[in-house]
C-alpha cells in the first residue's frame, strides 16, 4: 500500500507520490526555525561526531561491510565531518564486534512524551544508563510540559534517503520512475536550505523501515550518490498539532537540553509545519 506523507527537515519544491497527486510546499514553522537555529551551533559538532558513530555501527550491525550502500554514505559523511579515522574505525570494529565499549554494555532507547497542546514527542537515545539518560530527557521535556506517555501510534516509522540527481537535466518525473523499480514508497525535490549539503538540489523517498538497507543499495546500483539514509519517524496527518505560540520559550530550552544530551541522537515531534 502505497503512503503520501508530508516530507520535513529540507524544504521541498516540488513532491510526487506514486498515484501522481503532489504534496504541498512546506514553510518554516517555528519548530523547525527553533531547531534549525540549535543545529548551527558549534558545540553540537562533537555530539554530531559521536551520534554519526553511532549510526556506523549500527550500520555494520545491521548490513554488515560487503554491499554496504548505507555504510559507505556515512563513511563519506565521517570523512567530511573531520571525525578521525580512530574514532570511525573503532565504530565499524564495534560493529562487527571486533572491540567492544571496553566492557560498557550500550543500548538504543526510544522515550515517548505528551505535552500541552497535543504536543507528541519521540526521543530516541544510545546509552550505557539508562536512568542518566532518561532523567535528563524528562527533565528537557518539562520545560514544555510533557511527560512520559505512549505517543509512538502518532507516528509512521519511515526510511529516509537523500541522494543527488544524476545530472542537472533529471527531473522529479524520471526519479519517479526510479522509485518505483528499486521499491521506493514516495519521492520529493528538496533543495538543501540549511546548507548542510551545500545547497545542492537534491531528491529525497520514503521507504519502508524495513526496505530501507535494499532500496538504499538499489539506488546505488543506479548510480545514484547519497548524501545520507536512515530511519525516521513521521507524524502521521490527522494527528499534527500547530505550534503553541506560549511554549515558544520553552520549546527552545528543551531543544537546547536535549542537543546537549550527549546519550541524545534524534528526536521528532507532531508540531505542523506553517
Amino acid at each position: 500500500m502505497l503512503h503520501l506523507n508530508r516530507l520535513r527537515q529540507l524544504t521541498p519544491i516540488g513532491a510526487r507520490s506514486f498515484s501522481g497527486s503532489c504534496v504541498s510546499a512546506a514553510g518554516h514553522s517555528k519548530w523547525q526555525n527553533i531547531r534549525h537555529d540549535k543545529a548551527k551551533n558549534d558545540a553540537k559538532k562533537s555530539k554530531d561526531a559521536h551520534m554519526l558513530a553511532t549510526r556506523i555501527t549500527s550500520s555494520v550491525k545491521q548490513g554488515g561491510l560487503e554491499g554496504n550502500s548505507q555504510l559507505v554514505t556515512l563513511l563519506e559523511k565521517a570523512k567530511k565531518m573531520c571525525i578521525t579515522k580512530k574514532i570511525i574505525d573503532n565504530a565499524v570494529k564495534r560493529g562487527t564486534g571486533e572491540v567492544s565499549n571496553e566492557g560498557v554494555q550500550t543500548f538504543d532507547v526510544l522515550y515517548e512524551f505528551m505535552g500541552a497542546g497535543g504536543i507528541a514527542m519521540i526521543v530516541e537515545a544510545t546509552t550505557d544508563n539508562k536512568t542518566r539518560t532518561v532523567s535528563h530527557v524528562k527533565h528537557a521535556l518539562s520545560k514544555i510540559n510533557a511527560s512520559l506517555s505512549p505517543c509512538q501510534y502518532m507516528f509512521q516509522k519511515k526510511g529516509e534517503i537523500i541522494f543527488e540527481p544524476l545530472s542537472e537535466n533529471e527531473q522529479i518525473d524520471d526519479v519517479l520512475e526510479v522509485a518505483i523499480d528499486v521499491g521506493a514508497e514516495d519521492v520529493d525535490e528538496y533543495v538543501d536550505t540549511e546548507q548542510e549539503y551545500n545547497g545542492e538540489r537534491l531528491f529525497r523517498v520514503l521507504t519502508e523501515h524495513n526496505d530501507l538497507h535494499t532500496v538504499t543499495n538499489n539506488l546505488t546500483q543506479r548510480g545514484y550518490k547519497l548524501k545520507d539514509s536512515k530511519h525516521i519517524y513521521l507524524a502521521d496527518a490527522d494527528n499534527q498539532v500547530d505550534f503553541p505560540e506560549e511554549y515558544t520559550k520553552g520549546m527552545k530550552k528543551c531543544i537546547e537540553l536535549l542537543d546537549e544530551t550527549n546519550d541524545v541522537t534524534n528526536y521528532y515531534s507532531n508540531i505542523r509545519d506553517d
